[in-house]
């Protein structure tokens, strides 16, 4: 029997699952030694041993020595593309090796069964993340020649779990709010034409940049505030990365409790109640964030055909949907009636499971994508859409006939550069972020003007560009090479590109990076 298996990664906690084709059901996975006890919750930590051997999860905490050094928090620095790494012995570990080694060992540790990997591995990944993290997924998983690795929306994975106790012809709303983003997805339940299943097809989706680390660096900036602790502190620095790690911890308390002391430091504990961080939360606009891109979501199933009031559930996943006031927000958005408790931690994994055990999920394309050109006139680059936000697929053509001119006089190599353009749907204070310094101190800083840019436009291919290369020299101004864009059934961008002088075909479909 072929081995199914999901892994939903994230920024704190990991989640790992299987597709039991015999019960026809998704079951997530306590690990032995890796999983929190009793529990199916994987600490998303490695740590490093002076001699290179490392280790995952909860045996961080059981097995490290007190020489070894902790990574943390992987997926955020991933995401911002940050520098920090760890010295160990002669080497530097960066974010994405200690990533690939965390989830390389977890795969291979659970999903081995009777001695072999599974043939389809589904990952989930947030709707909001560039092409740099899912191309990083794809080349840190050591999978076998006969492994598929596959990934999907972490919000649509979700329904796709729960769309297994849905009627076809019900809507379900899922809010998962995790440790770096926040989602929303609108997804209608459908039975197969074979009448052998259920699909689930994205009506609508929206999606930011805030998370539940957000929260986390809220609670940070206002505890040194009222310890009137300066970042640049000495003393701050030293321990600024297990301050922020409490933040998240008390964030977590006070989601059980009305109130905490704030004890980090004991000789200067304060008290914090909820009410207090339900404050601090709306004041920094996390509720407004809230209400944009579960508007955004509904209005785009809208343009889909659907009526709000045919809602049939709504589903909060994701740790940060933990947080009672969040909670709250979304029963009184839509009702108390249709806010579905469950299991909001392993919503993303098990649905992975059950896509790749089958069940199909029709999507599209959240981001538009561009590609670059120099204006002529001004002599500054430009962008021309091409794949616009919303497309289908898969479909071969989406834009064709577009025609590249030399620029110069003996022109024979035409460079296509792909851009991802991206609006964040999030209202929230976003003019400062988390940073790591190379020591592992944690710093708040302002966003520059050029980094605000860069959350909204990423060069997809800039590692690997694509050129289409001439035998003979083109003439300035002169039409060289038509294109055509389309998109993959597995949701790659592909390029076809004809030889105007010859009018024979340069690359026919030919992939070029994946798309969100």
């Amino acid at each position: 029997m072929a081995n199914k298996a999901a892994i939903d990664f994230g920024n704190s906690n990991t989640v790992l699952a299987e597709w039991d084709e015999l019960n026809g059901e998704a079951k997530v996975l306590n690990v032995p030694e890796f999983s929190q006890p009793g529990s199916f919750l994987i600490p998303s930590l490695i740590s490093y041993e002076p001699d290179g051997r490392f280790f995952v999860g909860e045996q961080t905490r059981s097995k490290a020595s007190p020489e070894s050094k902790l990574f943390r928090w992987m997926k955020r620095y991933i995401s911002l593309r940050s520098p920090y790494s760890l010295r160990i012995g002669e080497k530097r570990i960066d974010a994405r090796q200690a990533a690939g080694d965390f989830l390389n060992t977890l795969t291979a540790a659970s999903f081995s069964g009777s001695g072999a990997h599974p043939d389809e591995l589904v990952i989930s990944i947030p709707v909001e993340s560039f092409e740099h993290y899912s191309e990083w997924l794809l080349s840190e998983m050591h999978a076998p020649e006969n492994m598929h690795v596959r990934l999907v929306d972490e919000a649509a994975a979700a329904a796709a779990g729960y769309g297994l106790s849905l009627h076809p012809g019900n809507t379900l709303l899922v809010v998962d709010f995790g440790g770096s983003t926040l989602q929303a997805v609108c997804v209608s339940v459908m039975e197969n034409e074979d009448k052998n299943g259920r699909s689930c097809r994205v009506l609508g989706k929206a999606g930011c940049g805030l998370g539940g680390m957000t929260l986390d660096r809220w609670i940070y900036e206002e505890a040194l505030k009222r310890l009137r602790l300066s970042e640049y502190d000495p003393m701050l620095r030293r321990c600024s990365g297990e301050l922020l790690s409490y933040c998240e911890q008390f964030k977590m308390r006070l989601s059980e409790y009305e109130a905490s002391a704030f004890d980090f430091f004991p000789d200067r504990s304060f008290s914090f109640t909820r009410i207090e961080a339900d404050r601090l939360f709306r004041e920094h606009g996390l509720f407004s964030a809230l209400d944009t891109v579960l508007s955004e979501a509904v209005r785009s199933a809208e343009d889909r055909g659907f009526v709000p009031e045919e809602l049939t559930a709504v589903l909060p996943v994701g740790g940060s949907c933990l947080v009672p006031s969040v909670r709250e927000y979304i029963e009184n958005r839509f009702s108390p009636e249709s806010t579905v408790s469950g299991e909001p931690l392993g919503a993303a994994a098990r649905g992975a499971a059950v896509i790749a055990g089958g069940m199909r999920i029709f999507d599209f394309i959240q981001h538009n994508y561009a590609i670059r050109y120099t204006d002529p006139t001004s002599g500054t680059y430009r962008f021309h859409t091409i794949i616009p936000k919303g497309t289908k697929y898969p479909e071969r053509r989406i834009t064709s006939g577009m025609r590249l001119k030399a620029s110069y006089e003996g022109q024979n190599r035409f460079g296509i550069a792909i851009y991802e353009l991206r609006e964040d749907a999030s209202k929230a204070e976003t003019s400062s972020e988390i940073f790591f310094d190379l020591d592992g101190s944690v710093r708040v800083m302002p966003l520059t003007e050029e980094e605000s840019r860069s959350e909204q436009l990423f060069w997809m291919n800039e590692r690997n560009p694509l050129f289409l290369n001439s035998d003979t020299p083109g003439e300035k101004g002169v039409p060289r090479f038509e294109v055509s864009f389309g998109i993959d059934s597995n949701k790659m961008l592909t390029v076809t590109a004809v030889d105007l002088l010859s009018q024979t075909p340069v690359l026919t479909d030919h992939p070029v990076v994946q798309l969100i």
